[in-house]
């Protein structure tokens, strides 16, 4: 019994390893062909919420990834105003449209501390996900 017990824990302990890896892609992802434009740049940020300017002037919204959601999970913002992603996590994820108007937006993998930043240019609901975990979701809607 023991040492079925030691083998399960090992597997489970593998598999946690295999779904935090991902390759370490710097380069910058996301559409920009009209609908917004995105920049995936390195550093930390903490807390959520609305409030920071952006260099373009606009407000930006800030979305956290922690404990593998994203939080806030839905957010409002206005045409032209940015949304930061900041993965706060000790795991890669990804911010991946789903859904919605105008162009597809993706980043590529974001490291613990790294960030990925969108403009929206379009009004309407966008859908994203975490492309490395499928039940993490979140909702933009930009009026």
């Amino acid at each position: 019994m023991t040492k079925r017990l030691a083998v399960l824990i090992s597997c489970l302990a593998i598999g946690a390893v295999a779904a935090g890896c991902g390759s370490s892609d710097k380069s910058g992802g996301g559409g920009s062909s009209g609908g917004g434009g995105s920049d995936k740049s390195s550093g930390s940020s903490s807390g959520y919420g609305s409030g920071a300017a952006s260099k373009s002037g606009g407000a930006s919204t800030k979305v956290v990834m922690k404990d593998i959601q994203f939080k806030p999970m839905n957010v409002t913002i206005k045409k032209g105003q940015t949304v930061q992603w900041t993965n706060n996590d000790s795991v890669t994820h990804t911010v991946t449209k789903q859904g919605g108007p105008g162009p597809d937006f993706k980043s590529s993998n974001l490291n613990g501390g790294d960030t990925y930043k969108y403009k929206f240019a379009t009004a309407g609901k966008f859908d994203y996900v975490c492309t490395i975990h499928p039940n993490q979701a979140g909702t933009v809607t930009v009026k």
